[in-house]
């Protein structure tokens, strides 16, 4: 069950706070605004709600005087609160959509980084791949090369000592 919202519930209202999110300061002046409405409201409210048991008080008493009529601001302090609260619920909502958008947009953002990073890092490590391959192909040439070379050498010292 969601709790009556109250001056003080908007007032120790705490929202969490994320990248590129709305200005806390203005946030926060909206919300002391909309307390400081429903507060005056709320005051309207009471004041009424004295006066007409005021009247009722009069009315039950039998007097020479004419009821005052009870004016009809309750009705329209009770709009404008539900109309406040209406905004207050649509500054939220959009304040999360937004927010919510925003923390996807990184996300997403940081997903297209990552698999670009690793298609390189992939890129490099065939590349080093085919050169150490190469180099291991060079080396067994020169090897094979300096063997025959050797055994020329060889082969031309024992001629030399066989004369």
């Amino acid at each position: 069950m969601q709790q009556p919202i109250t001056i003080d519930a908007i007032e120790s209202k705490e929202f969490t706070i994320r990248n590129r999110g709305y200005d806390q300061d203005e946030v926060d002046a909206f919300l002391d605004d909309i307390c400081d409405e429903l507060e005056r409201q709320l005051n309207t409210i009471n004041k009424l709600e004295q006066d007409l048991r005021q009247a009722q008080t009069a009315a039950a008493r039998p007097s020479v005087s004419a009821p005052q009529p009870v004016p009809a601001v309750t009705r329209e302090s009770e709009s404008a609160f539900r109309e406040i609260l209406e905004m207050a619920k649509k500054v939220k909502d959009e304040t999360i959509a937004k927010a919510q958008s925003e923390a996807d947009g990184i996300l997403e953002e940081a997903r297209q980084k990552a698999e670009e990073q690793l298609g390189s890092l992939t890129a490099q490590r065939d590349s080093l791949t085919a050169q150490i391959e190469t180099l291991k192909t060079t080396v067994a040439n020169y090897r094979s090369s300096f063997e025959n070379l050797l055994s020329e050498q060889k082969a031309a010292l024992e001629r030399i000592a066989a004369l």
